[in-house]
């Protein structure tokens, strides 16, 4: 089944859990939490056990349909850890050494796949990561079994023999020291082991039950995430599993709903079967029935991902994405309702795609607001996918659209616009602001202060520029310029590593360098080879330097971080150390600069469970966290409670213990804290709240229980009610008054008031820019009376040059102000002519007032 191939899947927005909204499929992943390598040097990698319905009639070692997202190659594909997958040209790919493969669906120079002497295939990616892909017992699958991070630090996978139809189960990932994770395959269970044998080693067990995953426990945690399935007969004999239910160990609940048979999507002649199953329904429960959610999908038309009904006729062809034989425009469409638990639907987004499996549109629309994005592509609709540009994937432009069906005409569309050079470098992007950015690149071949790009690519930006917007006021044009030098790879013969060697930020109107950053490197072969060793930032002629101090004791990586001042005395220089574990890469303790130490302590799943502050010293103290997910304190304490037994306490550093309950999708529902002063070890309830199905909070409750011989606690409740625009519309405080706000996003109009008892509080109306930024405040009296206007004039880049605040019946008051390159305020010229001025140090080009004068009106001097 999984032999249909679609680029469906290559996009960062892919679901990974959910319904994929492309191809209607329910997609599981779960990221196993693999530690970091080489003493936190890398490379990093992400492994995802993933469940595919396409996959779902065999068994790979997880149970059907799953499988480990590594990057693998066969004669025919290529499919990458990242979802990525490529269909290899048979035509133009001869598989002779040193010559890189071609791929029919592969248009950015993103990557090269080169066989290498000894059989094996190296992928070399852009970020200058690689893979090497080696063959596994003459099967003709070619599996990753190394990974190079730029330095040249390295990981080793080792795979299996699985079943006897050339499946590989994954054994072991290790790094140049250790192993990182271990698989143990049982009769029916799958256990994978992160840092085996050590103290922080951590046990997945993956339960299976007649060959299907069933339960994923994880240590730590009493429940278990339980997965159901239906079984699917398709027309060609073969079966199908189709996840039906989800359960999470916090409570949630996941109903999944199918269309089968000619309910689904409808496939090409040849197929390998006539009918794709897909998800008619997905309900998520957060463990309460209020939070009940309910997605429909209905697909408009017969036209799908898989490129049924196309204008143009063609024949099924296995290994590729058929899709793209289509040369004229085909789109296809699904609209999603989303509803609650009563039915009432609360938004209706409709998605279309384009042969490419480009989004062209997507459409949200709560009652009569809709917000629509239009992204138009580099595509030219008359050429075959063959003849297109190689940026024709890539967003020429955004149009971001809103719309109020109530008021004829009320409409605004802002606009983004990209360009990019052929190697999907962006090189100007034009904002709806009217700011506009620029970047240059160094040529694959180099040239000065850059090194020819070992794998060909153009990949290192030279120049970036920020040019504002057309406004008043005199906001500068700047620039960043790269210069790169290369670091040898720890691997020998491996392209070199190309690092930052200098930044310098210029101001581009009087071709003035403002500051320039040079960066020094570890040379050194040893773990910390390739990081930063020395910065050293120039401003005004004053060098100030970070030098960074690495070092290992037990268990720990250290690291202390010094900043030397221009002056390069012992005064004028501070120091920070925190270290960090060598096996989970979290932070276990850190010193600041005034001596303080804190320290850090985690359970076996990595979550924080003590901390110590002004640690090793007399005034030291602690914070305690525990966590009671569905264990027996958590179901005794749980009472008649709703919300599933899911609680955190914390110990406060006075040991006054607060419970926090969750919901099944983490979110705190209900606070209590300890009666210490009265009745240690009695509980009393502080806040509850209250979520709809989208996730909003629409209710919070606090209560204060005074003192012990109070009837009973003072409650305060305070109720949200929201637009169709998604924005809060209105808030109710426990004494009834009525906070309202008038979001209109295309007038780019706010309007706030207050009301209570018939009584209405003065109204604020503001007015946005482009940017989001307040140009205008309109202040009412009760009476509706105009009782003041406060405007501010704002440069290119968004910041206020001038504020005007008028007053009927008097003269308009003007404020001015003059910023310096980093938009510090320097100057602030009052309407009396008084003259605020800010100094800063010369050697920060951060917020460091050196000096602050005042300077009287010219006619006060004179007089």
């Amino acid at each position: 089944m999984s032999s249909i191939h679609t680029q469906a899947s290559n996009f960062l927005g892919f679901m990974k859990t959910g319904v994929d909204n492309r191809t209607g499929q329910f997609t599981l992943a779960v990221s196993l939490p693999l530690p970091p390598a080489n003493q936190l040097s890398g490379p990093a990698l992400s492994v995802t056990l993933a469940f595919s319905v396409l996959g779902s009639s065999i068994n790979k070692g997880y149970g059907l349909g799953w499988t480990i997202g590594l990057s693998e190659l066969d004669r025919n594909t290529l499919r990458l850890a990242s979802g990525e997958q490529y269909a290899i040209d048979q035509d133009a790919s001869t598989f002779a050494p040193d010559t890189p493969l071609t791929f029919t669906d592969q248009k950015l120079p993103t990557l090269r796949v080169t066989p290498q002497h000894n059989g094996d295939f190296r992928v070399d990616k852009k970020s200058g990561e690689c893979e090497i892909l080696r063959e596994q017992e003459d099967s003709g699958r070619y599996l990753v079994e190394e990974m190079h991070s730029p330095e040249g630090h390295r990981l080793f996978i080792d795979w299996a023999p699985y079943g006897n139809d050339d499946h590989f189960i994954l054994q072991r990932i290790r790094d140049e020291q250790r192993a990182l994770l271990n698989v143990d395959q049982l009769e029916d269970e799958v256990h994978l082991i992160v840092n085996p044998d050590t103290s922080q080693a951590l046990k997945l067990r993956l339960a299976l039950s007649n060959d299907r995953l069933s339960e994923i426990h994880v240590p730590g945690i009493q429940r278990p995430f339980v997965i159901e399935y239906d079984d699917l007969l398709l027309d060609n004999g073969a079966r199908l599993l189709l996840p039906t239910t989800v359960d999470s160990p916090l409570g949630a609940h996941d109903i999944v709903k199918w269309a089968t048979g000619a309910d689904g999507h409808q496939l090409q002649a040849n197929a390998p079967f006539s009918h794709l199953p897909r998800v008619e329904s997905w309900t998520h429960s957060a463990g309460t029935p209020d939070t009940e959610r309910m997605h429909h999908y209905r697909w408009v038309g017969t036209a799908n991902f898989l490129g049924f009904g196309s204008a143009q006729a063609f024949s099924w062809e296995h290994g590729r994405d058929n899709l793209y034989q289509v040369e004229s425009d085909y789109q296809y469409e699904v609209v999603e309702t989303v509803s609650d638990a009563q039915g009432t639907p609360l938004d209706t987004i409709t998605r279309t795609w384009n042969r490419f499996h480009l989004p062209l549109l997507e459409s949200s629309r709560r009652g009569d607001c809709e917000i629509s994005t239009h992204t138009r592509y580099g595509i030219d609709p008359g050429k075959t996918w063959e003849e297109q540009s190689s940026t024709c994937q890539l967003p020429h432009q955004v149009s971001t659209t809103y719309t109020d069906h109530r008021r004829p005409g009320a409409i605004r569309t802002e606009t983004t616009l990209y360009q990019y050079d052929n190697y999907g470098n962006i090189t100007q992007v034009d904002y709806p602001t009217g700011i506009c950015e620029i970047n240059c690149y160094y040529p694959a071949e180099g040239g000065e202060g850059c090194p020819a790009d070992p794998l060909g690519m153009v990949r290192f930006v030279r120049k970036k520029t920020i040019r504002p917007a057309k406004a008043d006021g005199s906001a500068p044009v700047l620039s960043s310029t790269y210069t790169y030098a290369p670091l040898p790879s720890r691997v020998v013969d491996a392209p070199a590593h190309i690092v930052v060697e200098r930044e310098q930020l210029l101001d581009e109107l009087d071709s003035r360098t403002l500051e320039e950053t040079r960066h020094t490197y570890f040379h050194q072969p040893h773990t910390c080879y390739g990081r930063i060793q020395r910065s050293v930032t120039t401003l005004n002629d004053k060098s100030t330097a970070t030098e960074y101090h690495y070092g290992q004791a037990n268990g720990e990586l250290l690291l202390r971080t010094t900043v030397i001042g221009f002056e390069n005395d012992d005064v004028n220089r501070s120091t920070h150390d925190s270290a960090q574990s060598l096996l989970t890469g979290q932070t276990t303790w850190e010193r600041s600069e005034s001596g303080a130490l804190t320290r850090y302590e985690y359970d076996q799943i990595g979550r924080i469970v003590r901390t110590l502050n002004s640690a090793d010293s007399p005034y030291q103290t602690q914070r305690l966290v525990r966590y009671h997910l569905g264990d027996a304190l958590a179901v005794n304490l749980q009472g008649s409670s709703v919300l599933p037994p899911m609680m955190i306490e914390l110990v406060e550093v006075t040991g006054q213990r607060q419970r926090l309950w969750l919901d099944g999708d983490g979110r705190t529902r209900r606070i209590e804290l300890e009666d210490l002063d009265n009745e240690p070890g009695r509980f009393l309830e502080i806040m509850h709240c209250q979520f709809d199905a989208l996730g909003r909070q629409i209710r919070r409750t606090t209560q204060d229980w005074l003192s012990k011989d109070s009837p009973g606690p003072l409650s305060l409740t305070t109720i949200i009610a929201f637009d169709d625009w998604g924005q809060t519309a209105l808030t109710i405080d426990a004494h009834g008054i009525h906070a309202h706000t008038l979001h209109d996003p295309i007038t780019r109009r706010c309007e706030q008031w207050q009301a209570a008892g018939g009584l209405c509080s003065p109204r604020t109306v503001t007015l946005k820019n482009l940017a989001g930024s307040p140009i205008e405040q309109q202040h009412y009296d009760c009476n509706n009376n105009l009782a003041r206007t406060l405007k501010w004039v704002r440069d290119g880049l968004d910041r206020v040059v001038e504020e005007r605040l008028s007053v009927p019946n008097m003269s308009t008051t003007v404020t001015r102000y003059r910023y310096d390159h980093y938009s510090r305020v320097i100057e602030k010229v009052l309407e009396d002519g008084t003259t605020l001025a800010w100094h800063f140090a010369p050697h920060s080009d951060g917020q460091h007032p050196e000096l602050i004068t005042t300077t009287a009106p010219a006619q006060e001097e004179q007089a």
